[in-house]
């Protein structure tokens, strides 16, 4: 009697996790892989961008040649600015042989941005584009590769896509591990749960691929995930998901907008120079490249300097910070490695190991092939869906048969 209720209750309790691995995989599903499929595509996005347009954003290298100085780099890309357009006070550095400086500017009122490439060993411009933004209104402008990443990132919608995004990403989560319950084998079957049989038919060999797909590189989906949830839900919550984290470790307070107010008596005085800044920066931390210099505007009289090392990608989670006051030379602050909490490693590591950049150029091509999962699994789930409803068709049609 006892067994009978036990095997009665493993059945409702299988049955409820089928239901919600079905539907989730059925309807939520659908999107997320599309949101897979866009994030392949974006692990080596800033390679594809500069290959794409080769014309304006690489350079053949003249022998023993140094880059022009930094003021006729700026001064150069500000004449190709249309008029009502305004330097927006970024200058993004060259990070590989052949690469070009990049400086942004945008025409107010909108809030999107353009870029202008320029020749390091010229000073000439190569051309300008629109890049856009992360704003809902301005996230479907820019080149292909930039779009890709901001539907990857947020739908297009801004901060409430990236709430949707971070949604779907749970609700994965809790598919996945729906999927791992209904497949845990006992010792007798771990062999067959985890293989593909041989000469199977048509029906079984879907079902091994779902199963085997699904299994193989759990660990993976489930990083992707939860980094991808966690780096969604920071944009617009970045207070409670750093409340969060906190529980567990405290985070250091990273101060995202350095700020400055310039005294009176500081108006007529002389900024150092941005050559200077980055000559204080590679003293106070000499490892990594500087990316991007953000100069000094009437509100904010600092440089804030970027350096990072590791690959070239679109968005590089390896950066460093050094502000430095633009009148004193003073470090205002910088990033220190040795200050950091397990809370900080934590938060820091998140977009690493989504991006794949942990693990150097395999952990970048994990990612890339991982993204292809969804889809197998979406289609091999749709296959096996199929199936079973024709059984029960034809179960629900025997009785009448077998009365006629």
């Amino acid at each position: 009697m006892k067994k009978n209720r036990c095997s009665v209750k493993l059945k409702t309790r299988r049955k409820l996790w089928l239901d919600v691995h079905l539907y989730l995989g059925l309807f939520v599903g659908a999107v997320f892989v599309l949101i897979s499929l866009s994030g392949s595509l974006i692990v080596f996005a800033s390679q594809i961008d500069t290959w794409l347009n080769a014309n304006m954003m690489q350079v053949n290298v003249p022998n023993d040649s140094p880059f022009r100085p930094i003021e006729e780099i700026i001064a150069s890309a500000k004449t190709a600015i249309p008029q009502g357009g305004v330097f927006a006070n970024r200058l993004s550095f060259p990070q590989q042989t052949g690469d070009v400086f990049e400086v942004a500017y945008n025409i107010p009122p909108s809030s999107d941005n353009y870029q202008i490439f320029v020749n390091p060993y010229t000073a000439k411009v190569l051309g300008q584009r629109l890049w856009g933004n992360f704003d809902s209104c301005c996230s479907w402008h820019g080149p292909l590769m930039a779009l890709i990443y901001r539907f990857h990132d947020s739908f297009w919608l801004g901060e409430i896509g990236a709430i949707l995004t971070g949604s779907i990403a749970l609700l994965m989560l809790i598919s996945l591990i729906s999927g791992i319950v209904l497949w845990c084998p006992n010792r007798n079957h771990l062999k067959a749960a985890l293989t593909i049989k041989r000469w199977a038919s048509e029906e079984r060999f879907n079902y091994d691929l779902h199963k085997v797909f699904g299994v193989y590189p759990a660990i993976i989906v489930f990083i992707m995930l939860f980094t991808g949830a966690y780096l969604s839900f920071e944009v617009p919550f970045p207070k409670q998901i750093h409340g969060l984290v906190n529980l567990f470790s405290p985070l250091t307070e990273k101060t995202l907008s350095f700020h400055r107010p310039p005294a009176i008596s500081n108006f007529n005085h002389t900024h150092i120079t941005v050559n200077q800044a980055i000559d204080i920066a590679n003293q106070t931390i000499p490892e990594g490249v500087v990316t991007t210099v953000f100069f000094p505007t009437h509100e904010n009289e600092i440089f804030k300097i970027f350096k990072h090392q590791g690959n070239k990608i679109l968005f590089s989670s390896r950066q460093k910070i050094i502000v430095v006051d633009a009148h004193s030379g003073e470090i205002i602050y910088h990033t220190d490695k040795t200050k950091q909490t397990s809370g900080d490693i934590f938060d820091e590591w998140q977009l690493s190991l989504h991006s794949g950049e942990a693990f150097g150029f395999t952990g970048q091509l994990i990612v890339l092939f991982t993204g292809f999962v969804p889809l197998i699994l979406y289609v091999t789930g749709i296959i096996r869906w199929r199936q079973k409803r024709r059984c029960l068709i034809k179960k629900r049609s025997m009785p009448s048969i077998i009365k006629t």
